[in-house]
């Protein structure tokens, strides 16, 4: 690289982490503007949004309706594999997609959808091994899905399918990004809301924001990444006016954190595959899990607004105040799933939280990737339907930056080839002493649970468990 560019990235959730992480490791100056502030001393407030909740690493199983979004998703999978490191698992192994008789005896066949979808799923993978054999993260092709005829302790099964998948402890994730973050030297700026981006006469980016001081401040950039979620598009449009997206949903969901006083050895994530009744148990370790019921949970659905891409004014409030709705709703949920999972018989409510979830089909079933968009030249967004998809956009989105740095001369063709592996290699090569202690591993966590307003009981990682002789591979378990 001729010269040291200064790249400005916006928002430090999931992707604006990983835009920062890689940006600075491929040599580059970085400046993230992060408009919250850490409530937890020497921690940056990274993830206390959009990334807070979300803690599935799926390989498409949950899509049967949706061949497209099961590759999208193994994809991502396999590359979150390989940039993350193992410290994030903490917790399932493994995901079991429940085919549910109720929809068999509508008349809908799920169990064909689903054992369809097996197939797909089969086929990419043996196909993105062939490609490059490290990408068999899961072993042989013909072993990672299987079908079992019942499931022990869940209602209505019609059959149930075991697939690889692995939970990202969005607590853990949080602190493996913080240390990365400091690793790489990115300039990070908390309590800092951006204002505008505008375009200079000669090709740089002018970033306007109000400092933690309150002070107003500008930075002038040679290279913007646009990473604030739903506010990013609006931000976008306004420094590009002729941008265009697909037709956007954007759906206002619900979702809780509960407590698992008897505890669990359920090691997976248990999806239940139902039009009006189903729901997700997804534990994160033996004290705590996830929970999801679309029923209860799917409050609004509006299509973003095509002209100034805002988030609609409603969600606005409901995010910053919350919903009316939300305590009955979390109710409905708890006891609607204690129909399924006994394990929650005795849970209580831990945290209940609104999310706007970004989809280009009003169906939740269909989860499209939106990918990474060119704003203008030397200015990216990207946004995340699905945190699956978050090492594949980033090496997208570094890719984009490279190559305006290419054309406007700073690097060449060849420099490019190497920096992109070099810059998207694993996070946390070299691991921090502390987090060899898992009490000083747990402290450590406990402060960004603290920052992203979840539970600090997610800190604790789910404990080894030993799996049933004839498991075909680690990451399937048994039924």
């Amino acid at each position: 690289m001729k010269r040291k560019e200064i790249h400005v990235v916006v928002g430090a959730g999931i992707a604006g982490c990983l835009a920062a992480i890689t940006r600075s490791r491929a040599g580059y100056e970085v400046v993230v503007l992060e408009e919250q502030r850490a409530r937890s001393e020497g921690t940056y407030p990274v993830c206390t949004r959009t990334s807070n909740i979300v803690s599935e690493n799926h390989s498409g199983a949950e899509y049967p309706f949706d061949p497209q979004s099961a590759r999208d998703c193994l994809d991502g999978r396999i590359e979150n594999e390989q940039f993350f490191p193992e410290l994030i698992y903490g917790g399932k192994t493994y995901s079991r997609i429940i085919a549910s008789q109720s929809m068999m005896d509508d008349g809908h066949d799920i169990v064909g959808q689903c054992r369809a979808n097996m197939d797909v799923i089969r086929s990419h993978y043996a196909q993105r091994c062939e490609e490059d054999p490290v990408n068999a993260v899961f072993g042989e092709p013909s072993v990672i899905c299987r079908e079992v005829p019942a499931v022990e302790g869940v209602n209505d099964v019609a059959a149930g399918f075991l697939t690889p998948q692995r939970g990202m402890n969005p607590v853990l994730v949080s602190t493996v990004l913080d240390w990365e973050l400091r690793q790489c030297g990115v300039d990070f700026r908390e309590g800092s809301s951006v204002g505008s981006v505008s375009r200079r006469a000669d090709g740089r980016y002018e970033v306007v924001y109000t400092a933690a001081d309150g002070t107003s401040d500008t930075l002038v950039a040679d290279q913007v990444s646009l990473c604030g979620a739903t506010y990013a598009f609006g931000m976008a449009k306004r420094l590009n006016p002729e941008i265009e997206f697909p037709q956007l949903f954007m759906a206002l969901r619900e979702i809780l954190y509960v407590d698992l006083p008897d505890g669990t050895d359920k090691n997976f994530t248990c999806l239940k595959l139902e039009d009006s009744y189903g729901g997700m148990l997804s534990p994160l370790n033996e004290h705590v899990a996830m929970i999801y019921h679309p029923p209860a949970a799917h409050v609004m659905n509006i299509v973003m607004d095509p002209v100034s891409c805002a988030p609609p004014a409603d969600y606005a409030r409901y995010l910053a105040e919350g919903h009316p709705e939300m305590r009955e709703r979390a109710e409905r949920t708890v006891n609607r799933l204690r129909e399924f999972y006994p394990e929650l018989r005795r849970s209580k409510i831990l945290g209940v939280y609104l999310k706007v979830a970004i989809n280009t089909v009003s169906d939740s079933r269909v989860r499209r990737n939106i990918g990474v968009f060119g704003v203008h030249p030397g200015a990216t967004m990207t946004v995340l339907p699905k945190w699956t998809m978050c090492a594949v956009n980033a090496k997208k989105e570094l890719a984009l930056a490279l190559e305006h740095s290419r054309t406007s001369g700073n690097v060449t063709p060849d420099e490019v080839r190497e920096i992109l592996a070099g810059a998207t290699r694993t996070c946390w090569e070299t691991v921090p002493d502390w987090a060899r202690k898992p009490e000083l591993l747990t402290a450590q966590a406990k402060k960004h649970a603290v920052n992203m307003s979840v539970p600090e009981e997610l800190a604790l990682r789910f404990r080894d468990v030993t799996y049933p002789s004839g498991a075909q591979h680690v990451t399937l378990g048994s039924a």
